[in-house]
């Protein structure tokens, strides 16, 4: 029997919720009220549940969450894999629809560099964090990458090695349903070695059960050497279909949440107490400058959670260093301006921000979108039956190919002798660019599908920051992304701008693409036309990072050490993107697990 589009989609939100609901009923929750444990963890996101459970199995942990559960305040956005890629509030212009329940609401400050714009920055707000609402894609840095960072902060256990099994401990890997795929010309290469699934990692780690037939298509130009092994070996270069962050058994999102919360609750009765809906509002210190706890506010409710053993700040890239300041870690004219008392001057608090940023060039194909199998309500219906009835089709998927390289020696003979040499001083596997190609309905009936290929900069050479405008947690961060601010970004993405145009041109999609350039049009063709369309149309991808980066000494603007203690001061470390060093290669997330397991090793035996 044929079920209506309407009475599919209210059922299942409808179990959802219900869910949700008995999962916050069996939450170990926090009496809003002082209290003490031995950790306190401010942000339950990402990194912070996985550092938390880990800790909760031999201690007495708080998690310290500003948002609610995700499967209410956002439900199938978050939960089926398709709405990631899709989800309204990823919207970056500066009129994108709020969801305040589930996300910061940040705006950064005008771009000067990149058309005076305000960009709307998401970062999750809820329990599991931004794991709650990216676009789920899992790979791993190179092994050039990790050896910069051993060498920046002084420990060898940050190469690639050494840092593999806190990646396995963290994930399980499901191999490909071929069949449920249904895509020949969607081949998917991995190395079974670099995971372990005897270790029973939260996250899940598995490729989508359907295939995108416009990417599948457009992959055959982006990706023109394939991958021999896929992304989690140490290696970023070519193209390969990747996995996401998607249960196998019920194809819904795997966040921090389902994997170190729901999952491991099960297992174990050692679990975090959790305070929602709570923001923290400042670390507390008491003698020789010792963090000894949180000051904590729930529904106007204001309390503290004494640390007896640490506090870890994980709030994120934009939130962990804010919260420095107004607890008095930071510039000390910063701090001074807005009558902080200095408890440590760490001028590298907010500073190093690195951003990833990558545009559009659209063209029509005439293959389908998976946005066009969905564009009508029966086959939404049909899509829908697949997804709860054989957990396959367009609602499992979150896209899944991505492709790297350095840019080809021809795309390099406009680089200024400055920018060639700063590009030099990468590690030689640390890909420029990475491509991603998806498409979407037209709305046309002549074509089906706008395809689109991005290039995104891997390498950025500018630096912005984070700073505050007061003392209080209410008022924002302010976020300077600085954007396009030296030079050699704009030579190496005006390369980037014809190496895609190169790509469209393709003979391996000569086929498909129908007629000429859509955005920005062939009427962009100078390099000054096309260095003013990235400003005017750069996107971020969500990836900022180490605004507390992790260094040898704060007289080099590190702001914690290897182990994510933060310098002058006791007890309080800061675990989460804003500490790695530089921006990985790549998307981050594994990465931040790994992190998370390896700090959370590193306390259990006593570092």
């Amino acid at each position: 029997m044929k079920l209506s589009l309407a009475r599919v989609i209210g059922t299942a939100l409808y179990a959802f919720i219900n869910i949700a609901s008995a999962q916050e009923a069996r939450f170990r929750q926090g009496v809003p009220g002082n209290a003490s444990y031995d950790y306190v963890v401010i942000g339950g996101g990402t990194a912070g549940l996985a550092i938390a459970a880990r800790l909760s199995v031999s201690a007495s942990v708080a998690v310290v969450e500003a948002g609610g559960l995700y499967e209410q305040d956002n439900g199938n956005q978050s939960i089926v894999p398709w709405f990631g890629l899709i989800m309204p509030v990823l919207a970056t212009t500066e009129d994108y629809p709020p969801q305040p329940l589930v996300d910061w609401d940040l705006v950064s400050a005008p771009i000067p560099s990149a058309g005076g714009r305000r960009v709307h920055y998401a970062q999750g707000k809820t329990l599991g964090g931004s794991s709650a609402i990216n676009t789920m894609a899992y790979h791993r840095g190179t092994v050039g990458a990790h050896q910069r960072w051993a060498d920046l902060v002084g420990d060898s256990s940050y190469v690639f090695e050494k840092v593999l099994p806190y990646f396995k401990k963290s994930a399980t890997l499901t191999p490909p349903n071929l069949a449920k795929r249904n895509a020949p010309n969607a081949t998917v290469r991995y190395d079974p070695s670099a995971f372990d699934n005897s270790l029973r990692g939260p996250v899940q780690v598995s490729w989508a059960n359907w295939v995108d037939p416009a990417q599948s298509w457009l992959a055959r130009a982006i990706g023109q050497i394939p991958s021999a092994e896929g992304f989690s070996s140490g290696t970023l270069n070519g193209g390969a279909w990747v996995p996401t962050t998607i249960d196998p058994k019920d194809a819904t999102r795997s966040t921090s949440k389902s994997g170190y919360v729901d999952r491991l609750r099960e297992k174990s009765k050692a679990t975090p107490v959790i305070y929602l809906r709570s923001q923290a509002s400042k670390v507390l210190f008491g003698k020789d400058k010792v963090a000894t706890g949180v000051a904590v506010t729930t529904e106007g409710q204001t309390y503290v959670l004494t640390a007896k053993k640490e506090v870890i700040l994980s709030a994120g890239v934009f939130h962990s260093p804010q919260l420095l300041m107004l607890s008095g870690i930071g510039p000390a004219s910063t701090l001074s301006a807005n009558a902080i008392p200095v408890v440590a001057n760490l001028p590298g608090v907010g500073q190093n921000l690195w951003d990833q940023i990558f545009f559009n060039v659209l063209r029509r194909i005439t293959v389908p979108s998976t946005g066009a199998y969905l564009s009508t309500p029966a086959q939404q219906n049909v899509a829908l039956q697949q997804y709860y009835g054989n957990v396959s089709g367009p609602y499992s998927s979150a896209g899944g190919y991505l492709s790297f390289e350095k840019l080809p020696a021809s795309f390099r003979k406009g680089f200024s002798p400055r920018t060639a040499k700063a590009l030099s001083e990468f590690p030689a596997d640390w890909p420029e660019i990475e491509y991603i190609a998806p498409g979407f309905p037209s709305g046309s009936p002549n074509f089906s599908t706008i395809g689109s290929v991005s290039a995104t900069l891997l390498a950025p050479l500018s630096r912005g920051n984070v700073t505050i405008s007061s003392a209080s947690i209410l008022d924002p961060p302010v976020i300077n992304l600085g954007w396009l601010t030296d030079p050699a970004d704009g030579e190496v993405l005006v390369a980037a701008f014809k190496r895609v145009r190169e790509l469209w041109n393709s003979s391996a999609i000569a086929g498909v693409v129908a007629g000429p350039e859509i955005v920005p049009g062939a009427a962009v063709n100078t390099d000054a036309d096309i260095l003013n369309f990235i400003k005017q149309s750069a996107q971020p991808i969500w990836h900022a990072s180490s605004t507390c980066a992790m260094g040898k000494s704060p007289e080099k603007g590190a702001v914690v050490d290897s182990k994510g203690s933060v310098f002058g001061v006791k007890r309080l470390r800061v675990v989460d993107n804003s500490v790695i060093p530089f921006s990985l290669p790549g998307h981050p997330q594994a990465s931040v697990y790994m992190l998370a397991e390896k700090i959370a090793d590193a306390i259990l035996k006593g570092r």
